[in-house]
């Protein structure tokens, strides 16, 4: 499965990150590929993808549950469709009044359609991880 991850300084305390990320719909914000989020529970919920995700996949939409929550210091969350997993988690440790995040995204397509598509998630999964990172920056660093 294609992944990729980094670690980061963020200028916001573990709870801040934690409660943003502890939210689909912000989760689904930064991975880029997300049109709508159905919050199901506290702990599901169902991504729309967006039109040229759902196509390139031939998944409309996919079941997020969260997989580890351990409040303020660690989140996971994995997604399931059709012919789609997307996985994601984020370790906090606080770093003075900074908090250094670790963060791992994986795509998967399944089926035929992945074995077609893994080069290319291979790739883009650096950019899509640097695009989610960007999000968490310009929502939790505001002034």
């Amino acid at each position: 499965m294609p992944s990729a991850e980094t670690k980061l300084v963020i200028n916001a305390s573990p709870s801040k990150i934690w409660a943003f990320l502890n939210d689909f719909k912000n989760i689904g914000k930064c991975l880029g590929v997300v049109d709508e989020t159905e919050r199901i529970d506290e702990n599901h919920a169902k991504w729309f993808l967006k039109d040229q995700q759902a196509k390139v996949t031939r998944t409309k939409w996919v079941e997020v549950e969260f997989t580890d929550l351990e409040k303020d210091k660690r989140i996971a969350w994995n997604a399931k469709g059709e012919n789609l997993i997307i996985q994601g988690e984020c370790e906090l440790k606080s770093k003075n009044s900074l908090t250094e995040c670790k963060v791992k995204l994986t795509f998967e397509v399944l089926g035929l359609l992945g074995s077609i598509l893994r080069p290319m998630i291979s790739i883009t999964i650096n950019s899509r991880l640097e695009g989610f990172i960007q999000c968490l920056k310009e929502n939790l660093e505001k002034l």
